[in-house]
C-alpha cells in the first residue's frame, strides 16, 4: 500500500470515528414539547413563591429586631425633629409592608397549584396569562398603596422638620407656614422618587426575569397549538 494510500485510508477511519460519536438529533413532538414548557412555567412559579415567602420572612425578623432591640431607623435628634407622634406612625406603617407579602405569597401558591395541574395546551397557557396579568396588577396597586401611605406622612415629617429644626426668628408666621409647605413637598417628591426607582429596579429585575420568562413560554404553547 501506498503512503498516499495509508493516509486516505486514516482520513476515513478519522471521518467514521467522528460521524459515530455525533449525538443523535432528537425529534420532540407536539406532547414532548408541551411537557417541558409546562416544568419550565411550574419552576418559574415556585421560584417566584419562594421569594414571596423570603421577602415575608425578612419582613418579619425586621419587625421583630425593630420592636425587642429597641433600635430606632432614625438617631434621637432626628425623631425629635419630626415629632414622635409622626414617627411612630411611620414605624405602624412599616409593619404593613407585611400584608403586602401574605398577598404575594397566597397568589403565587394559588397560581402554582393551578399550573401544575394545568395538563392541556389551552389551560396551561391561560393560566399563565392569568398569573402574569395578575401579578402586574398586584404590584401596580401595591405601589399606588405604599404611597397613598407614606407620601402624606413624608409631608407630615418634612413639615415637622422644619418647624422644629430651623431658627424662625427672622420669619413671620405666614413665611413659616408656606417654607413649611415647600420643605412638606420637597420630603414627599423625594420619597416618590425613592419608592418609583426601588419598585421598577426590584419588581422590573426580580419579578421581572421570571414574567418574562413565563410570557416566551405562552409564546412556544401558542406555535404548538397551531
Amino acid at each position: 500500500m501506498s503512503k498516499k494510500e495509508f493516509d486516505i485510508n486514516d482520513e476515513l477511519d478519522d471521518l467514521k470515528s467522528l460521524w459515530k460519536n455525533q449525538p443523535d438529533e432528537k425529534n420532540y413532538g407536539k406532547d414532548d414539547i408541551f411537557k417541558m414548557i409546562h416544568r419550565k412555567s411550574i419552576n418559574s412559579v415556585q421560584w417566584l413563591f419562594i421569594i414571596t415567602i423570603l421577602e415575608f420572612i425578612f419582613g418579619i425578623l425586621m419587625s421583630l429586631w425593630s420592636v425587642f432591640s429597641g433600635q430606632k431607623i432614625y438617631s434621637p435628634e432626628t425623631i425629635n425633629a419630626i415629632g414622635l407622634e409622626t414617627y411612630s406612625k411611620f414605624e405602624s406603617i412599616s409593619h404593613v409592608g407585611l400584608i403586602g407579602s401574605v398577598l404575594f405569597i397566597s397568589v403565587t401558591y394559588y397560581f402554582y397549584r393551578k399550573i401544575s395541574s394545568a395538563l392541556s395546551v389551552n389551560k396551561l397557557m391561560q393560566t399563565i396569562m392569568r398569573f402574569r396579568k395578575t401579578i402586574t396588577w398586584l404590584i401596580i396597586c401595591w405601589i399606588a398603596f405604599t404611597l397613598v401611605l407614606v407620601v402624606p406622612l413624608m409631608m407630615e415629617m418634612g413639615e415637622n422638620s422644619y418647624m422644629n429644626a430651623v431658627n424662625h426668628e427672622s420669619e413671620s408666621m405666614e413665611q413659616m407656614r408656606l417654607q413649611a409647605k415647600k420643605t412638606a413637598w420637597i420630603f414627599a417628591g423625594i420619597m416618590i422618587g425613592f419608592i418609583t426607582v426601588f419598585c421598577a429596579v426590584y419588581y422590573g429585575i426580580i419579578y421581572g426575569v421570571f414574567l418574562r420568562r413565563l410570557g416566551k413560554n405562552i409564546k412556544e404553547l401558542r406555535s404548538i397549538e397551531n
